[in-house]
Parts: C-alpha cells; sequence; structure tokens
C-alpha cells in the first residue's frame, strides 16, 4: 500500500466545519452544556437514590442540546456503523479474554441475579451510549482538524480519560489506560462507521468486570454481580483499568485494528480501494 493509502484512513473530506479555534469553542460550549445539564437533571431526579442509575439517566437526557450543536461540525465516520463486525469482534478479544482468565483463575462464587442487576444493567448502557455520543461522537468530531481523524480521537480520548480523574482510587495507571480505552474505541468507530460497536464494547466491559466479576470499575464499587471474587485480583482499588494487563490488552486491540486498516491484504477490506493517480477512495464492503 503506498503513502496516500496508509494516510487516508486517517483522513475524511468536508465542506463545512470552519477554523480550529472554531471547531475548540463548538467542542467546548458542547461538553459544558452536556456537563451541566446532565447535573441539573440529576438534581430533578433525586427521587432515583442510587447515583450510577440517577446519572446514566441524566447524563442520557442531557444529549438533547449537545446533538443539536453536533450539527455544527462534519462527522468523521458515521453514527451508527456495521461494517467490519469480524476485525472488531477479534480486536475486543485481545482486551476481554485475558480478563476472563483471570476470573476463572482467581475463582468466582455466584450470588444470583435480581432485579437491582437488571437496573443496573440498563444503566450502564446509557452511561455508556453517553460518553460515546460524547467523546467518540461529538468531540471526536469537532476536534478533528484539518480533516485528520488522528487529532479528534487523540483529544477525544484525553477528555475521556479527564473524565475519569474525579473516581474513587484513580491513579496515573489507571488513568493512562482509560486513555487507551478512548483510543481504542476511537478507532473501533472509525473501522465500524458508526458508534453501535464502541457503545456495545464500552457497555460490555463495564458489565462484565463491574456487574458479572463483581470487580471495582474505574473506581466505582458495590454494585450487584452475579459472581463475588473468591479471591483478590491482581491489582488495586480502582479496578483492572489500571492493571498492565489492561495496558497491554488495549494495545493489542488497537494493534489488530491498525493492520486491518494498514496492511495491503486487507485494503479492500477496510473500504479503501486505489483509484487512478495512485490516490485512494473508500467503497463499501
Amino acid at each position: 500500500m503506498n503513502a496516500a493509502s496508509q494516510k487516508y484512513i486517517l483522513e475524511f473530506r468536508s465542506d463545512r466545519g470552519g477554523r480550529p479555534l472554531s471547531r475548540m469553542l463548538i467542542a467546548l460550549a458542547g461538553f459544558l452544556v452536556w456537563v451541566v445539564f446532565q447535573g441539573f437533571l440529576a438534581g430533578l431526579l433525586g427521587c432515583i437514590g442510587d447515583l450510577i442509575p440517577r446519572y446514566a439517566v441524566a447524563g442520557a437526557g442531557a444529549l438533547v442540546p449537545l446533538v443539536l450543536l453536533w450539527q455544527l461540525v462534519p462527522g468523521v465516520s458515521g453514527v451508527l456503523g456495521g461494517r467490519q463486525v469480524r476485525v472488531a469482534a477479534a480486536s475486543s478479544l485481545a482486551l476481554f479474554v485475558p480478563f476472563i482468565v483471570i476470573a476463572l483463575r482467581t475463582g468466582m462464587e455466584y450470588r444470583g441475579v435480581s432485579v437491582q442487576w437488571a437496573v443496573y444493567a440498563v444503566a450502564l448502557l446509557l452511561l455508556a451510549a453517553s460518553e460515546e455520543v460524547v467523546c467518540r461522537g461529538f468531540l471526536m468530531d469537532a476536534l478533528s482538524f484539518g480533516n485528520s481523524r488522528l487529532t479528534g480521537l487523540l483529544l477525544s480520548s484525553s477528555v475521556f480519560a479527564m473524565l475519569h480523574l474525579g473516581n474513587d482510587n484513580a491513579s496515573t495507571a489507571g488513568i493512562a489506560n482509560i486513555f487507551l480505552a478512548g483510543a481504542f474505541f476511537g478507532f473501533v468507530r472509525i473501522v465500524t462507521d458508526g458508534l453501535l460497536y464502541p457503545v456495545a464494547l464500552h457497555w460490555l466491559w463495564n458489565l462484565m468486570t463491574g456487574m458479572v466479576f463483581g470487580w471495582n470499575v474505574s473506581g466505582h464499587t458495590l454494585m450487584p454481580a452475579v459472581f463475588s471474587p473468591v479471591s483478590r485480583p491482581p491489582w488495586g482499588c480502582f479496578g483492572p483499568e489500571e492493571s498492565v494487563l489492561m495496558t497491554v490488552g488495549t494495545v493489542g486491540a488497537i494493534l489488530i485494528l491498525l493492520k486491518r486498516i494498514y496492511l495491503p491484504d486487507d485494503q479492500a477490506s477496510a473500504g479503501i480501494e486505489t483509484v487512478p493517480g495512485g490516490k485512494t477512495d473508500e467503497v463499501d464492503p
């Protein structure tokens, strides 16, 4: 694959969106609107006693004004997506399987499934959807300057990591790994052409680690879980996000996506074809 082909996947074409300063102002305005509106709605929803379900509903509701601002910037990828399901699944296995092995080796004690478990599962889905729309959707689009997807991916991943700075037991390793997870979700959006799979993977991660295996998730504790660990897992109180295994798994998952993007044999599968003149264009697989 020539240099132009390799570069294309991190580029997009658009005739609108404005200069970097205006894009940054739109990104800042949208993010602040979402944060303030989420806090306002959370106050109104005081009847929901548990914080996670309350902020899940509030965060989803706060997407309404943000989506209106989202229309002011060009999209670097699709909104839903449905391409490259196999490569998305393969990359997620690189992240998920090692932790499933850890759970089996450390031992699990069955606790059961309750109505509260189902409520929290839905709440985690709303939280994952909200964070992905904000970070991998709105911010990634708004902060992709100069028709480059890479700036939006990196900057939105930084914001995603900062959202977790106030969590209990936050650590440098944990925040760094959350940045890598944000980059992974960003590449998944680009490869699958939408947010459906980033939302699903984000939700499944939180569900598996926190509500199936009973571990802390990014500092969140005391969620209802199907199992409780018999012995302490090999990481601190922040959760598996601060482990070396998370670093290795996330980097491995990103490399699988980059392999599909860049290697010549995968050029057509990645939705890229060479057209006359040495340029590349996107095709529907």
